[in-house]
Parts: C-alpha cells; structure tokens; sequence
C-alpha cells in the first residue's frame, strides 16, 4: 500500500500497516453493507477516516468476529484472529 496518512486529531497512522490481504478483508466486510458504510473501504484506502468513520468500521469488524470469529469455546478462530489484528491497526488512532 502507499503511505497514506489517517489523521484522528493530533494522531497520524501510516496505513502501510493495512496489508493487501486487510483490504481484501475490508472490501468482503463492506460489500455486505449499504450506504454510507459501504464507501468506508475507499475512505480507509485513500486515508480519508474520522473518528466517527474508524468507530463505524471497528463496529462493523466487531460484529463480524462476534457472528464468525470464535469458536464455541469463546476462543478465536483463525478468522478471528484476522479480524483482532484488523481491528488493532484500523483502531491505533484512538487508542494512542
């Protein structure tokens, strides 16, 4: 990916952490959705997040991992384990 810059306040995170195998994480999760949720993906690809857009997408990521990414034990998934490293990276403005 280039180095594009997510801006959340004073905080910047380099989206050279998402992976292409993020994006194609990201573009399954929001080809499911409509609307305004759907164009998320060309947000996060072109650095163009809020605050209000990274809590949207870290729900739509939580939901997913709570529908298909633990096992019936509560323990992640191999999937789950994506979506957890997904949401760490797509989440880092707001927890630094």
């Amino acid at each position: 990916m280039g180095r594009a810059l997510i801006v959340f306040g004073e905080r910047k995170v380099n989206m050279e952490d998402i992976t292409s195998n993020d994006i194609i994480l990201l573009r399954k999760l929001c080809k499911k959705l409509k609307g305004r949720d759907a164009e998320l993906l060309d947000d996060i690809i072109c650095g163009r997040l809020c605050a209000k857009d990274i809590q949207r997408v870290c729900e739509i990521i939580d939901d997913e991992y709570l529908m298909k990414g633990v096992e019936k034990n509560y323990s992640p998934n191999e999937y789950g384990r994506e979506l957890e490293s997904l949401l760490n990276k797509v989440n880092a403005p707001r927890l630094s």
